[in-house]
């Protein structure tokens, strides 16, 4: 398996519950190793950039693709290979702190992004 890293320089400070997001990124790295499962050249790409007022962290896999995107997101997925609370509850945790977690489609394989809030964003909101 092969996992690319692509992080922009002089990233911002974010503001998220560190527990959370660690959270958050385990249950992405596993849904993409769970892809990839069966595919023989195994890719996953990372990529952090700044956005407006946030940081955006991609998971980009060339694994099997989402069949039902439009059922994303859901508690108790029917055909989950575990709770199927995974999504759900880390769009859920994002949401929590400021942030997001969306699915971007992709032609190959399954692309979610992450929006952290930058911390200089967060002051300004108070």
């Amino acid at each position: 398996m092969v996992v690319l890293w692509d992080i922009a320089p002089d990233l911002p400070l974010v503001w998220a519950d560190r527990a959370t997001l660690m959270q958050v990124l385990l249950n992405l790295t596993t849904n993409s190793l769970r892809a990839l499962a069966q595919v023989v050249d195994k890719v996953l790409t990372i990529s952090i950039r700044h956005g407006d007022g946030c940081v955006l962290l991609e998971f980009l896999d060339n694994g099997c693709g989402v069949a039902h995107p439009e059922r994303l997101f859901h508690p108790f997925q029917e055909g989950a290979q575990v709770t199927g609370l995974g999504l759900y509850l880390s769009r859920a945790f994002m949401r929590s702190f400021g942030g997001d977690l969306r699915y971007e489609p992709v032609s190959r394989g399954t692309a979610f992004v992450m929006e952290i809030p930058t911390a200089q964003q967060m002051e300004r909101t108070r």
